[in-house]
């Protein structure tokens, strides 16, 4: 008896030492970063798309979740389109990736890019935040009906600056609020900036009537003075710094808009790759530290991991066509 006790011994070390070879074998067949990660942000510095890709950067490399350090890299121009076609001159590779917005969808809706989902890689919807409409400080319209007024009376007087590209989410915005007052959104005067903190300076320089942009860009300026925010799309007020800002519904347009923010990759990715940003997304969207940025720069925390965040993109691409066919900026 002894004898086969030292036997099943020595086959149960043997079975540990093999299951621990395996174990370090899958461990090292998963991947890593092995250099630095570029976040790209298909827009100039101080917008809405750079605000969530710097603050990634903070969270990830504060909560050391990669073991390679992230860097931001502005590439705006195309509405997004620009900025995926810099990822995907990496295809397959997970050390890129790029934060977009409805411009993912829009562009090749309304014909303004061939690129479009299919030639990304999602990997994570990070946050949704509401779009504010404001005018300057010093405007003689204060309101959101003073605005409608204004617009009835002479469309093509009212210059509206927009931090997307045509069909994108302040765009779509605008043409909401138009449609909902009875008027034709081709009217409206509009300036594509390639970022919120774009259209809010030309604001404030009075180049634009008013600015439909991402609330966390007009909020600095709003309490400076500067900037009077006058609508916010949404269905019900929000609460802290926008709980002074009536919603278009409120004003008499029934209108409910917001928009996403979503991290893609370049086409191609590994699933072990996606892996690795699944986990280190979910971890940073999770932290004290993505929650306090949320709250400081008025976002609402939606993650999705890479299976969801597919799934929602798809069903966001059927429902943004028949909107835009609706609002008249798509066939």
């Amino acid at each position: 008896m002894p004898r086969l006790r030292s036997r099943r011994t020595a086959m149960t070390i043997l079975c540990s030492v093999a299951a621990v070879g395996i174990a370090g074998v899958a461990a090292a067949d998963t991947w890593q970063p092995r250099r630095a990660i570029e976040i790209v942000v298909p827009s100039a510095p101080g917008g809405g798309l750079d605000l969530a890709g710097r603050t990634l950067q903070g969270v990830v490399e504060q909560d050391k979740l990669s073991g390679k350090p992230l860097t931001v890299l502005n590439r705006p121009g195309g509405g997004g389109t620009v900025a995926i076609a810099y990822i995907n001159s990496h295809a397959g590779d997970g050390h890129y990736a790029v934060v977009q917005a409805l411009p993912l969808i829009t562009n090749r809706l309304t014909g303004q890019s061939e690129v479009g989902l299919d030639d990304v890689t999602p990997l994570a919807q990070l946050l949704t935040e509401q779009v504010i409409f404001s005018v300057a400080g010093d405007s003689p319209i204060k309101t959101g009906k003073d605005l409608i007024d204004e617009l009835k009376k002479d469309p093509a007087g009212v210059t509206v600056g927009v931090s997307s590209s045509p069909g994108g989410q302040s765009h779509i915005a605008a043409a909401l609020v138009l449609k909902a007052a009875g008027e034709d959104p081709a009217k409206l005067k509009i300036v594509f900036f390639d970022s919120g903190g774009e259209a809010a300076t030309a604001l404030m320089g009075g180049h634009v009537t008013v600015a439909v942009t991402p609330a966390a860009v007009v909020l600095g300026p709003s309490k400076a003075g500067k900037i009077r925010m006058i609508g916010i799309p949404s269905e019900t007020r929000q609460k802290g710094d926008l709980a002074d800002v009536p919603t278009w519904k409120e004003q008499g347009l029934d209108v409910e808009f917001s928009t996403w923010r979503v991290l893609v990759g370049p086409k191609n990715m590994t699933p072990d790759e996606i892996a690795w940003w699944d986990d280190t997304l979910g971890k940073a969207t999770s932290s004290p530290e993505w929650a306090a940025a949320a709250d400081r720069n008025l976002w609402t925390i939606d993650y999705k991991n890479s299976k969801d965040v597919r799934a929602f993109l798809d069903s966001e691409q059927a429902r943004l066509a028949d909107l835009l066919k609706d609002l008249g900026l798509a066939k």
